[in-house]
């Protein structure tokens, strides 16, 4: 049975002229001539038996199967190019270790303090991927994943980290133009929600027993980073979990008007990856060791014992 393959030439004589829509430009980006660019679209198209494109002078259009197909071949491609420079990246005494993690965990937490993991594993190259969804499966070429939620997925051990303490923030203009001097105060003034922890609100409510409070309302954020920036801009309260906003309240951009955190124990960041992959890989084992030290030395409400979880699923 005849395979079709098209070779990596024409899939990049394709993709670039559908991003340009103008064989020249591609023929540019690619250090060709655009009669070259010309043929290696012809070719897909013989392959094919279809038209990609509808030429109209200098002017292109992706025709219908055109449109589909760049759609499913792009994100290939480019996973194809990741995955090359990768290799080419690592040297023969190098690991390389693929991780996913949440954007706001990544960016507050994780980037500042990789100085000091890389320098004590110089040999370790670190990849990182789009973070996991909460109901997406864990991918096989994923060393590990830094996820938010209970702390619950299918087939791996999670090894909680930190966001188990909520406490409340807003920017100091929003503070100056409501009372917030009590729970109370902050029950009645506009709030934000986190999508994956809509409940915390109602979780401080009852902590701090608060009984006239719709702990819901409020406009709602996929992501902690939006959630503190919207905060910042003040646009409202945000009870987020507080070893990501550490560089916010001494920055003096967020502020804790009053007093009152709240601990959630069915939310939190956790370490997640395969007791497999663990097992196999040395730069995995440093990398969690790290990480657990890092928030056992310097989180205060990181549990005494880190052991990771083994239930079939987690």
């Amino acid at each position: 049975m005849k395979h079709l393959y098209p070779n990596i030439a024409e899939l990049h004589a394709f993709t670039s002229s559908a991003k340009h829509l103008n064989f020249s430009y591609a023929a540019r980006e690619l250090c060709l001539t655009p009669s070259a660019v010309s043929r290696q679209i012809a070719n897909l198209e013989v392959l094919f038996g279809m038209k990609l494109f509808v030429r109209e002078g200098r002017n292109l259009s992706l025709t219908r199967a055109g449109q589909v197909y760049h759609a499913r071949v792009t994100g290939p491609l480019r996973e194809i190019g990741n995955a090359s420079l990768e290799l080419l990246s690592v040297r023969e005494d190098s690991d390389l270790l693929t991780i996913a993690s949440v954007p706001t965990f990544t960016t507050k937490w994780l980037v500042p303090r990789l100085t000091s993991f890389l320098t004590a594993a110089p040999n370790i190259t670190l990849s990182f991927r789009r973070h996991l969804a909460h109901g997406d499966p864990f991918p096989l070429g994923l060393d590990a994943a830094i996820r938010y939620g209970d702390g619950r997925w299918d087939g791996v051990n999670c090894d909680y980290l930190a966001g188990r303490t909520f406490v409340p923030v807003c920017s100091p203009e929003f503070a100056a133009k409501h009372t917030l001097r009590t729970p109370p105060d902050l029950a009645a003034a506009p709030r934000l929600v986190h999508e994956q922890a809509e409940s915390v609100w109602l979780v401080w409510s009852e902590r701090h027993e608060i009984t006239h409070m719709n702990a819901f309302s409020g406009p709602r954020f996929e992501q902690y980073a939006v959630l503190i920036q919207a905060a910042q801009s003040g646009l409202g309260l945000a009870l987020v979990p507080a070893f990501l906003i550490g560089a916010a309240l001494d920055a003096g951009t967020l502020v804790q008007p009053v007093n009152a955190p709240v601990d959630v124990d069915n939310q939190g960041h956790f370490l997640c990856y395969t007791p497999e992959r663990l097992d196999k890989s040395a730069a995995l084992r440093k990398l969690r060791d790290w990480m657990l030290e890092e928030f056992s030395t310097h989180d205060p409400a990181a549990p005494a014992t880190r052991t990771p979880t083994r239930r079939g699923g987690c």
